[in-house]
């Protein structure tokens, strides 16, 4: 696994909501976090999502700006300077969204690739441990889903360094960002039964013990269900969106 304090690895993922109280409930009962920490910040609360003594993901409700915008998670990739790497953003064929501005404690920037993906980069504090996980309730893989796979990977080697190995799963092509020998993060052509207004996006995934049963409990907390229960080679995924209607994507992996 890789430290989420080297630069190209992913080191954090939050919601951005118009409900942050009601999709902090529907995640807590859903993964069984043993607590939500909520902190006030110049852009309104910010809710932690804590298992055991690690902190999973942040959550944070939308603010007048963004009105009507869609609910989403956005994951952000460490960097070992901002301001530098927003700056090479351009001329590796992405667009950068929101130029590089402080939070507290560290400094983010939000851009795109070729393809309209959007995401985060994070850079500021040293930070020691990984941020993928097996554990349950923890975020354990970030997954792209591009329109154009191929046009993207040189603006991820170029900014991160990431190596693409696209081997054939189920037939079908997919790709492993690797960061070194170790696994940064994955990508696939973006489904054809996925309306073609939807732009390319970064997805995650969630660990859970058992996938069908989480998939049942989707469902009676309000949620809607886009890819039931599939068994795959190293385990069982599905995925979902939230009451509020952001996506996301669970693991129950085997033993």
């Amino acid at each position: 696994m890789i430290n989420a304090g080297t630069h190209g690895a992913v080191t954090w993922i939050d919601l951005s909501t118009p409900d942050v109280k009601a999709a902090s409930a529907f995640y807590q009962e859903l993964m069984g976090w043993n607590e939500v920490v909520v902190s006030a910040t110049p852009m309104g609360e910010y809710h932690i999502a804590m298992v055991g003594d690690h902190q999973a993901c942040g959550m944070m409700g939308q603010g007048p700006e963004l009105a009507g915008t869609p609910p989403m998670w956005t994951i952000f990739i460490y960097v070992d300077d901002v301001d530098a790497t927003a700056g090479r953003v351009a001329g590796a064929g992405g667009a950068v969204l929101t130029q590089p501005f402080d939070i507290p404690e560290a400094r983010i920037a939000v851009i795109a690739d070729p393809a309209g993906a959007m995401f985060g980069l994070f850079g500021g504090p040293e930070i020691d441990g990984e941020f993928y996980s097996e554990d349950v309730g923890r975020v354990c893989w970030a997954e792209l889903m591009s329109r154009d796979p191929e046009a993207v990977q040189g603006f991820y080697r170029d900014l991160f360094g990431w190596r693409a190995v696209t081997e054939l799963a189920g037939g079908n092509p997919y790709t492993t960002f690797k960061l070194g020998h170790e696994m940064a993060a994955g990508m696939m052509m973006m489904p054809a039964e996925v309306p073609p207004e939807v732009a390319s996006y970064w997805s995650m995934y969630f660990t859970v013990t058992d996938c069908a049963r989480t998939e049942r409990r989707v469902a009676e907390l309000g949620g809607e269900v886009y890819v039931p229960t599939m068994t795959l080679e190293m385990g069982k995924f599905a995925s979902f969106a939230d009451p509020q209607g952001a996506t996301f994507n669970i693991m129950e992996y085997s033993a």
